[in-house]
């Protein structure tokens, strides 16, 4: 047994008699003494098992008791067992420990002996030996110095009683404690298993025992034990980690991102919280509540890098769980090729590396084809000047060796052109020392192709590139000054030796179209070739998305250009130099600006002929427009009234039209009405 005893007792039933069960009570017994009175007291049936005792508490006056106990089997024939007559007030007992009936009861006879004599029981019964209940040790759950998984379980242990099999039974109840706390108890009326829920249970160590007490004032206690909440620990699924180990960047934003699980969700529920450590430093967290995929991006501008995953619950006090390390590296090899074949140029290259800030970084031979940028931060922009033998001397800008893992060589053979790239900057936020152009020409990678910078570097304190192109051959041009603003300046064919203006910021208008924002698109021939251009400006700077297409009036595959823009844009221009087929055919641009919060699409075809661009200050413009229909309407005589209306209003009308003069058509409208009425009125006079 696992019980702790309390001292020993007894059990007893007793007949309830209530307060007292009066046999007789008589003033006038044995008057003259001829007088004599008798009373019979039967009791009640005692089912009893292992019987000591009986006993009857009689209360007697002038009077003696003949106390009779007798037994049964059939509750039907009762056998006397033994009898005894008494004649003064007693609790009598009498022993029946020798007997084995199943049932008991007490005859009482009681007769007077003298005057004013009185018979009362007060209480009869029968006294047994009751047994203490007791707890089974090995039956207890949780078992001592055990774990458990879960903040809610249910204690339990085994409890028997011999008085459970006696012809009177029992009932023991079992009082639960934790950690010196009740929570809860049950009731057993047969040896079987007591049990109790608990709720809540903190995470750690917890001691529990139980305290047992039957319905005859038996008591035990089991044996105190102790066991540990705490909950499943999270599990990683190391397999899943990516970027996994060995692995190369292809980009300088990367996405962790782990598998993990955890037993708890299904049970008490959990909160997952997974840290990112990249170096050995934090740098991200994700919370899962749920079996799933942990995920951070993350910017690897300093190159390559060692990262795990640590996951922690909401049950413990720290980290739960940490996963394998994975070494990721960064690009570090620049590969030389010639920019026809796409051959590697495996002769020595004299290399010079400088980056943006123009810090050299090296300078040195190359004779395997590659370039090796180890130590150098692959997120760093820098610029590469190429010597070889039989190539045209290459400086090439490169953003990050990230996006760009190749240096293009023109071979000298090739048919070249010279040009000078000019900068003209009319939005003064690419300023020329900090501006670099990018010149791309399409690669073609695996059968597609794909636009690679092929040369570019900063335009420097003059604001000229210099730089030898492949002639005829097509290219695209973009410019990104120090703080990451870009323009696609448009393709550029480059045809023969020359000098271009590259113009950022030149909005040419031949009427505004939209409301608070414009646009134009035409084919401009005064250049050679000619060019197509495409500019919009939003002077509010609200709109946050530009799609822009140019395609054959009738043939929408025939696509000119194609360019979608992202982020805020105030202003974008876009051009196209045509071939002399591209000259002569009808284009439609169609386009979509996503400002506000709202879509405005717009399709049209395109002029001929750009907009009026005369470079006077827009308010000057305005007045002076002003002034030149204040001054026409001026050289009319007042015999001419009528005439002089009407060559204001179209004057205005052409100025407004033009974009010179912001007059509000509801006004030229109304002008226009009364210089027609004072014709019609003055052609009525005189007919």
């Amino acid at each position: 047994m696992d019980t702790t005893y309390s001292s020993g007792g007894e059990g007893y039933h007793s007949t309830g008699v209530g307060s007292s069960d009066v046999l007789f009570d008589r003033s006038d017994a044995k008057v003259g003494g001829s007088s004599t009175i008798d009373a019979t007291y039967v009791g009640s049936s005692h089912k009893a098992s292992d019987i000591e005792t009986g006993f009857v508490d009689l209360d007697l006056t002038n009077a003696s008791a003949t106390i009779t106990w007798q037994g049964s089997d059939d509750g039907s024939t009762w056998s006397n067992i033994t009898s005894t007559t008494i004649s003064a007030s007693a609790n009598e007992t009498t022993d029946l420990s020798t007997t084995s009936y199943s049932q008991y009861r007490v005859r009482v006879d009681a007769t007077d002996t003298g005057s004013d004599a009185s018979a009362t029981i007060y209480e009869e019964g029968v006294l047994f030996n009751a047994s203490t209940p007791a707890t089974v040790g090995g039956t207890a759950i949780p078992a001592d110095d055990s774990t458990i998984r879960f903040s809610n379980t249910t204690l339990s242990i085994d409890v028997t009683d011999a008085d459970f099999a006696t012809t009177q039974g029992d009932s023991v109840t079992a009082e639960f404690f934790v950690d010196g706390t009740s929570v809860g108890s049950d009731t057993l009326t047969s040896n079987g298993t007591v049990s109790v829920a608990t709720t809540g249970l903190a995470e750690g160590d917890h001691s529990w025992h139980v305290e047992v007490e039957d319905s005859y004032g038996e008591t035990s206690s089991s044996s105190t034990r102790t066991f540990e909440v705490d909950h499943f620990e999270p599990v990683v699924n190391n397999s899943s980690l990516t970027p996994e180990d060995g692995s190369q960047l292809t980009s300088q934003t990367v996405n962790l991102s782990a598998e993990v699980t955890d037993s708890d969700f299904q049970f008490d529920g959990d909160s997952l919280t997974v840290e990112f450590v990249v170096d050995g430093s934090v740098v991200g967290t994700d919370t899962l509540s749920s079996n799933g995929t942990a995920t951070y991006t993350y910017d690897a501008g300093s190159g390559s890098f060692d990262w795990n995953v640590q996951v922690s619950d909401q049950y413990g006090t720290g980290v739960d769980t940490v996963s394998a390390t994975q070494s990721v590296a960064s690009p570090s090899t620049v590969y030389i090729r010639n920019v026809s074949s796409g051959s590697l140029i495996t002769e020595t290259a004299s290399v010079e590396a400088r980056l943006f800030s123009g810090e050299e970084i090296f300078s040195k031979n190359a004779t395997n084809g590659t370039i090796d940028l180890t130590g150098v931060s692959p997120g760093q922009g820098y610029i590469l000047q190429l010597r070889v033998d039989d190539y045209v001397l290459r400086t090439i800008a490169v953003r990050s060796i990230y996006e760009q893992q190749t240096a293009y060589l023109l071979p000298e053979n090739e048919s070249t052109v010279y040009n000078e790239f000019h900068l003209a900057d009319n939005t003064n936020e690419f300023d020329t020392s900090e501006t670099v152009l990018y010149v791309e020409r399409p690669i073609d990678k695996n059968g597609t192709l794909e636009w690679r910078t092929v040369t570019g570097d900063y335009f420097g304190s003059d604001g000229v590139f210099k730089t030898t192109l492949e002639k005829d051959q097509r290219y695209q041009l973009t410019i990104e000054n120090n703080d990451g603003d870009r323009r696609e300046l448009g393709s550029y064919i480059a045809a023969a030796n020359t000098s271009a203006t590259l113009t950022v910021g030149e909005i040419v208008w031949k009427s505004p179209s939209g409301d608070t924002y414009q646009w134009d698109a035409y084919i401009d021939k005064e250049d050679d070739p000619h060019v197509f251009k495409f500019v919009y400006s939003d002077p509010e700077d609200q709109t946050t998305a530009l799609n822009v297409t140019v395609f054959e009036r009738g043939n929408e595959s025939n696509v000119l250009l194609q360019t979608n823009q992202t982020g805020s844009i105030s202003s974008f221009q876009r051009s196209e130099p045509l071939s002399t087929a591209e000259s002569q055919t009808q284009w439609i641009v169609n386009f979509t600006a996503t400002r506000n919060g709202s879509v405005r699409p717009v399709q049209e075809p395109i002029s001929g002929v750009s907009g009026v661009n005369i470079p006077v200050d827009q308010r000057w413009a305005t007045l002076g427009g002003y002034l030149l229909v204040i001054g026409i309407g001026a050289l009319f005589p007042s015999t001419m009234a009528r005439a002089g209306a009407v060559t204001v209003v179209a004057v205005a009308t052409g100025l407004s039209w033009l974009g010179l003069v912001p007059i509000p058509i509801e006004v030229i409208g109304l002008g226009g009405a009364i210089a027609l009425l004072g014709v019609v009125a003055e052609f009525n006079s005189r007919y």
